[in-house]
């Protein structure tokens, strides 16, 4: 039997929110897999890499005030923003075998959420960048609400989101000035002496 999405327990949990903010985590992955292609790049560097810019990128879209129901509880390494009121975080990791602490243990600004918790319904919140892990095709967010006693309550899934970016103009190559073709009508005789020299 499935799960319930986020939004059965706690409305403000949309599905338009999650995939925005899916969106947001899904572009900085792409951009520094797209940057971070040189011989000295590893799982390592890349890691890195990618989770300060999913970090600092919901830090900027909180401080943009574009979106009303987005906050911040903590700026830190171990960033929690809110949607709504629910505290959230995020980890690049399996959402089918967790092993990172943002998944599994509650931050110290997600506590006072959990307290009120009823056992059976969720009250930690995580979005988990599979990166294909389970053999995704292509990566994706997974939402998790965990119990109070760690068990998984919901779960929402992102759909599959490859976000494009324009190029840089000063990355493309010049433009180089084509002459116009000289196009003439084809004159009759020359199509029939053809033909006659084909037979």
């Amino acid at each position: 039997m499935p799960l319930p999405l986020p939004s059965f327990f706690f409305p403000q949990l949309t599905s338009v929110r999650l995939e925005t903010i899916s969106e947001w985590l899904l572009d900085e992955f792409y951009a520094t897999e797209e940057d971070l292609d040189r011989p000295t790049d590893n799982g390592y560097t890349r890691g890195c890499a990618t989770f300060g810019r999913q970090r600092n990128r919901i830090i900027s879209e909180v401080r943009s005030g574009r979106h009303s129901w987005l906050g911040l509880l903590n700026s830190s390494n171990d960033l929690v923003f809110t949607v709504g009121d629910v505290p959230c975080r995020f980890s690049n990791d399996d959402p089918a075998n967790p092993s990172k602490d943002a998944v599994l243990i509650a931050n110290r600004h997600q506590t006072s959420f959990l307290e009120f918790a009823i056992e059976g319904e969720p009250g930690r919140f995580c979005f988990i960048i599979d990166r294909g892990h389970d053999g995704a095709a292509e990566p994706r967010v997974v939402l998790l609400g965990f119990s109070p006693d760690g068990a998984v309550a919901c779960r929402w899934e992102s759909g599959t989101v490859r976000v494009l970016r324009l190029a840089d103009q000063q990355a493309l190559a010049p433009s180089v000035e084509v002459s116009k073709p000289q196009v003439a009508p084809k004159r009759r005789d020359e199509g029939d002496a053809a033909a006659e020299a084909g037979r």
